[in-house]
C-alpha cells in the first residue's frame, strides 16, 4: 500500500515537472523576475559578498519555490485533467504531494546550483565548514518545501486562469519578501520594528543563512530550523483542509456529481 502510494506520488511529480517547468508564468516569476530584482538590488550599492550570497540564495529559493505549485491546478482545471487523475486510484494527499515535490525539486535544484557556484568561486570569503554547508542546504530544502506549499495553498482559489492565482501570489509573496530580512537585516532594525519581520518565513531562512555564512544572526540556527518546520506542517494541514473542500468544485458539471461521489468514497 505504501509502495503504491509512493509510486503514485512519484509519477505525478514527474508529470508535473515535465509539463509545467517551461510554462510562461514559471519562467517569468521563477527565473526572470528574481534575476532582474537581484541585479537591481546589487548594482550601485556597497554590499559585502556574504550579504550578496544571503540575498541571492534567499530570493532565488523563495521565488522558484512559489513559481510551479500555483499554476498546476488552474491549468489542469481548465484542461479537465483533474477529473481523469482523481478517477484513478489517487488520493488527495498524493495529488498535493505530487505538486509540492515537483515545485520543491525545481527550487532546490536551481538554488543549490547557484549556492555551489558561489561557494566554489569564493571559498575564502564564505564560511564553508561542514556545519555551515549543512545549514545552507537544509535552509534551501526547507524553503523549497515551504514555498511550494504556500503556492499550492493560494491555488485553492477555484479558477482556471493562472493569471488570477499569480496576481494573488504576488500580493502575498512581495510583502513577505520585503520584510524577510534580506534588504535590511534584523540586526539593523530598532527593537520595536523587528517583530514585523517575524511574520515572514523568509526571515528565518535569511537568518539561518546568516548564521552559516557570517555567524551574525539574531536568531539561533536551531530556532530558525524549528520555525521553518512548523510553517511546513501548518501549511500542509491547511492545504489538505482547504483543497478537500474546493477540489470537488473544480469539476465540470457533466462529471461533477460522479467525482464528488468518488471523493466521498475516498474520504471513507
Amino acid at each position: 500500500m505504501i509502495r503504491e502510494s509512493l509510486n503514485n506520488i512519484w509519477m505525478l511529480t514527474k508529470k508535473n515537472i515535465t509539463l509545467y517547468i517551461r510554462k510562461g508564468p514559471v519562467l517569468i516569476f521563477g527565473l526572470l523576475f528574481p534575476l532582474f530584482m537581484i541585479i537591481s538590488w546589487i548594482l550601485g550599492r556597497s554590499i559585502t559578498l556574504s550579504q550578496i550570497f544571503i540575498g541571492i540564495i534567499a530570493m532565488t529559493s523563495f521565488f522558484t519555490s512559489t513559481a510551479v505549485s500555483p499554476v498546476i491546478l488552474p491549468i489542469e482545471t481548465r484542461e479537465k485533467s483533474l477529473e481523469r487523475i482523481l478517477s484513478a486510484p489517487i488520493s488527495l494527499n498524493e495529488l498535493l504531494l505530487g505538486i509540492m515535490i515537483a515545485s520543491a525539486l525545481y527550487s532546490i535544484i536551481i538554488t543549490s546550483i547557484i549556492a555551489i557556484s558561489f561557494i566554489v568561486l569564493f571559498p575564502i570569503v564564505l564560511i564553508t565548514t561542514p556545519l555551515s554547508l549543512f545549514f545552507i542546504f537544509l535552509g534551501i530544502i526547507l524553503m523549497g518545501i515551504l514555498g511550494s506549499l504556500l503556492g499550492l495553498l493560494l491555488s485553492a482559489k477555484r479558477t482556471d486562469q493562472t493569471s488570477d492565482i499569480m496576481v494573488l501570489m504576488n500580493l502575498v509573496k512581495f510583502p513577505l519578501l520585503f520584510i524577510g530580512g534580506i534588504f535590511i537585516p534584523l540586526s539593523q532594525l530598532p527593537a520595536g520594528a523587528a517583530f514585523i519581520y517575524y511574520i515572514s518565513p523568509v526571515t528565518f531562512l535569511t537568518e539561518l543563512l546568516r548564521s552559516a555564512v557570517d555567524q551574525n544572526s539574531m536568531i539561533s540556527s536551531e530556532i530558525n530550523i524549528l520555525v521553518l518546520c512548523i510553517w511546513i506542517v501548518v501549511l500542509f494541514i491547511i492545504n489538505h483542509s482547504i483543497h478537500k473542500k474546493t477540489m470537488p468544485m473544480r469539476f465540470s458539471e457533466i462529471g461533477g456529481k460522479q467525482m464528488k461521489k468518488m471523493m466521498m468514497m475516498k474520504k471513507q
